[in-house]
């Protein structure tokens, strides 16, 4: 202005110009001064930090060591000095990232994503002015996940219980796993890595994505019980992560078996006369089930309704009645054992009952509405055939067909053996319980009988009694029972004091062929004084030779089980062993020497399978070998006879000697070697020859070497040349 104040007329900006020149004239009017001012903008803090172009997202891997580096951020100020100086600071991160003087941010923390996925900063950019300006920039830092956590199951041990008819396919429980990673870190996949106990065929699957453990065979509770199966969880990472989990199925046991006889029918023998609520038989049935399932309840019932008996719920068949062999020997009864399964299943159905009913010959009509309850649908039940034979007890006394016989004999032409007439008696019992031997009660020198036909003849001529006599004898008919009942009533109480005896007449020098399938070397039998069970004989070897020999026990009848061979042993000494059946019991012995007879069942055999033999030429004729064959027969099945086959012009062989001998002398220069066949042969029957499989004989190659002597001298073969 006038007053040479220079002024601003417009704001000065130090970022757009920071000095000015200015040419400044002064004049008095007259005359005219020139100065130059040089104006400087003095730098006021008038501009805040601005950031350079940069992403506000940056995403980084997790569990990256300390140290690394996110990302770099740059801000510039356009002021000046101090009021330009940028200066950066970090906000969020919470401690696991900061930032330095140049921008660069950098980890401070391992990161872990599961923890926190993401941070959002704040980088403020300051300038050193004052008033001090400063901007801020946000960023958000993403974590990448890394596959770095394990599936881990909800469990480390599952348990479950399934009925063993459950139907294949069925769901059984969900095994669960969970990854804290993400995507295909994160995704679950399950595998049967094992089962205990192993099966041919996996009795389990598991769904690869769900987890889901379904039945893939049919259970059985009676073959396994429980089940451990261990499942693995992987996840998709790279490389991949596992875990594992154990789970427990437990079979329970459904009623699916009946209960089971040890024996498809029964046959029980039992004696008569029997006291009312004695034991006869104890069943041994199974039932594959437990518990509930195997608790087994007993009917019986008789194919007649005549029913004798009871079952006791232990299996045990009771004589409930008076049991009389010679009223009833057979009953014919079925016994139905029945479970009291839970859940209670029908397993017979109506064919069967038609069935049993067909082959217990028409059960009465109440039996079978009876079994109309056996196949309603509450227990598994199993039948048997149950026949029940009465043994007899020697409890009826002989019997007499007649109370009185009568016979009239001429005593003028009686004569000792006369037959006289023939008593009979029966009795009811059986087997040697009505075997009847006949005696006189007083003794007669007139008259005896014969104790088994009770046939009476005179003993005597009857010379000594007047016509018209009557002689009255008492016989007395006793079986051969224990006690011993007689026809009189009274029992006989016999003392086992006779051991069996063999009769000496009997020949003891046996001899048997060999090679027989099965031989019959007679019947040895021993005979007892005593009476019933006392002279009842059984026979026995003291040694069979390893089941070679056999013996009846009850006739005494000789055999052999296999084919005896003389070549292994050519004499047995047996012995018979008969012992009775008292109390103590007596025995005797028989000894029997058996001598096998040889059967020409071997060839002869050379003890080479050939033979050479140098013989000098020209020498007179003379024995150059002896080739004797043997043969394990004996006698004449061993006898031997040779012969040649071929040359036989030029050698001999002995016929009973093997001796080959030569028939003239051997001419080296005309042949230098020979090869015969010397064969050995049985004459006897079958006789053992040449055949084509060579059996029955022993053939022999024969090679013969002819020995130059030197015995010729040189010839030309031309006189002259």
């Amino acid at each position: 202005n006038g007053n040479g104040i220079i002024s601003t007329k417009t704001k000065l900006d130090y970022e757009s110009q920071n000095n000015y020149i200015l040419n400044i004239s002064l004049s008095d009017g007259n005359t005219t001064d020139y100065a130059t001012v040089f104006i400087k903008v003095t730098d006021v803090n008038d501009n805040s930090p601005v950031f350079g172009p940069t992403s506000t997202t940056i995403t980084i891997l997790e569990n990256m060591p300390a140290g690394t580096s996110v990302t770099s951020v740059s801000a510039t100020d356009m002021d000046e000095s101090f009021n330009g100086l940028v200066v950066y600071s970090l906000r969020g991160g919470e401690g696991k990232m900061d930032i330095d003087t140049a921008g660069l941010i950098l980890l401070q923390k391992v990161l872990d994503r599961e923890d926190q996925g993401f941070y959002n900063l704040t980088v403020i950019a300051s300038d050193q002015g004052q008033p001090r300006l400063s901007t801020a920039l946000n960023l958000t830092v993403i974590i990448d996940d890394v596959n770095d956590n394990f599936p881990v199951f909800s469990s480390n041990r599952y348990e479950v219980s399934v009925p063993e008819d459950e139907a294949l396919g069925k769901a059984l429980l969900t095994v669960s796993a969970t990854d804290r990673d993400t995507g295909a870190n994160a995704l679950v996949k399950y595998r049967i890595v094992s089962q205990q106990p192993p099966t041919s065929s996996p009795v389990f699957l598991v769904n690869l994505t769900t987890g889901q453990l379904s039945l893939s065979q049919q259970l059985d509770y009676e073959a396994i019980n429980e089940f451990e199966v261990e499942v693995e969880a992987s996840d998709g990472g790279e490389p991949s992560l596992s875990a594992k989990t154990h789970v427990f199925v437990h079979v329970l046991d459904i009623n699916d078996n009946p209960p089971e006889f040890n024996q498809a029918a029964y046959d029980i023998f039992v004696s008569e006369n029997l006291q009312k609520g004695s034991p006869i038989y104890t069943f041994s049935v199974t039932d594959k089930d437990e518990v509930e399932n195997a608790q087994i309840i007993y009917y019986l019932s008789a194919e007649d309704g005549d029913n004798p008996y009871s079952i006791q719920q232990d299996g045990t068949i009771l004589a409930n009645g008076y049991l009389d062999r010679e009223t009833k020997e057979e009953y014919e009864l079925v016994v139905v054992a029945s479970d009291n399964g839970v859940p209670q299943r029908q397993v017979i159905g109506r064919n069967t009952l038609f069935f049993v009913c067909s082959f217990l010959l028409f059960i009465n009509l109440s039996v079978c509405a009876f079994s109309e309850s056996w196949f309603s649908p509450v227990t598994r039940q199993n039948f048997t055939h149950v026949s029940i034979q009465v043994l007899d007890v020697n409890d009826n006394p002989p019997q007499f067909t007649k109370a009185q016989y009568l016979a009239n004999v001429h005593v003028a032409t009686a004569k000792e053996g006369v037959s006289v007439l023939f008593v009979t008696a029966t009795d009811l019992d059986a087997g040697d319980n009505s075997v009847i031997s006949y005696s006189l009660m007083n003794r007669s020198d007139d008259f005896r009988i014969n104790n088994h036909t009770g046939e009476i003849t005179l003993s005597s001529n009857l010379d000594h009694i007047t016509t018209d006599t009557v002689v009255t004898l008492i016989v007395i008919a006793a079986d051969n029972g224990v006690p011993q009942l007689t026809s009189n009533g009274k029992r006989v109480n016999d003392t086992n004091d006779n051991a069996p005896a063999f009769s000496t007449l009997i020949q003891t020098n046996l001899s048997a062929p060999e090679n027989a399938a099965s031989l019959d070397l007679g019947i040895f039998s021993a005979t007892d004084l005593d009476i019933g069970v006392n002279a009842l004989i059984s026979y026995s070897l003291q040694d069979d030779f390893a089941g070679m020999f056999h013996i009846n026990s009850s006739t005494g009848k000789l055999t052999t089980k296999k084919s005896l061979d003389r070549e292994m042993m050519d004499n047995y000494e047996l012995k018979i062993i008969a012992t009775d059946s008292g109390k103590p019991p007596l025995s005797a012995s028989l000894a029997l020497s058996i001598t096998v007879e040889d059967v020409n069942d071997n060839p002869p055999e050379f003890p080479h399978k050939s033979y050479s033999v140098t013989v000098k030429e020209n020498e007179p004729p003379h024995v150059i070998l002896s080739a004797a064959a043997t043969d394990k027969d004996i006698g004449y099945n061993a006898i031997i006879h040779y012969t040649i086959i071929g040359e036989t012009s030029s050698f001999h062989v002995g016929e009973l000697s093997g001796n080959i001998t030569t028939l003239q002398s051997l001419d080296y220069e005309s042949r230098s070697q020979y090869t015969f066949i010397l064969k050995a042969f049985n004459p006897e029957e079958p006789h053992l020859q040449d055949t084509a499989n060579i059996t029955g004989s022993s053939i022999l190659l024969q090679k013969i070497t002819v020995q130059d002597i030197n015995e010729e001298g040189p010839i030309f073969d031309r006189p002259s040349y």
